[in-house]
């Protein structure tokens, strides 16, 4: 269920992948997505094939029927793909996930936060990441 409460937690550098909650699984998988879908996760897949569904069968007057079916099953896929997104970036702490934290509890793996500064007077950096060039070896 919940790992305990005295592991050691170690953190990494992240400034540009900054995620704002904490980090339940490192690298979900598609077994760690499906067993953390929430109840609005299983709403939002049903209403989008039903959406598509009607909407096949509205429009798709000589064989309405086959319509349908074809619509709800793209319906189905892009739910399922935009689910299993969302819950993946819950898992990875993109996105609020006070829930999956009870339930899985934290990795042991987390981000430093950073302080940001005042942003209208930046510290100055190099333009460069690379060292100057050295012409004494090309002899």
């Amino acid at each position: 269920m919940s790992e305990s409460s005295d592991q050691e937690i170690q953190y990494f550098e992240a400034r540009y992948l900054d995620p704002k909650f904490p980090i339940i699984k490192t690298d979900p998988s598609v077994d760690d997505v499906v067993k953390s879908l929430r109840t609005s996760d299983y709403l939002f897949v049903s209403s989008t094939v039903a959406g598509t569904w009607a909407y096949g069968y509205l429009f798709g007057k000589p064989v309405r029927g086959p319509t349908a079916a074809m619509c709800a099953s793209a319906g189905f896929t892009f739910g399922m793909f935009y689910t299993m997104q969302t819950v993946r970036s819950r898992l990875l702490g993109y996105r609020e996930n006070g829930k999956e934290v009870k339930k899985w509890g934290i990795a042991q793996v987390q981000p430093r936060r950073y302080t940001i500064g005042d942003r209208r007077f930046p510290i100055r950096q190099a333009m460069t990441s690379t060292p100057p060039l050295n012409w004494d070896n090309y002899d």
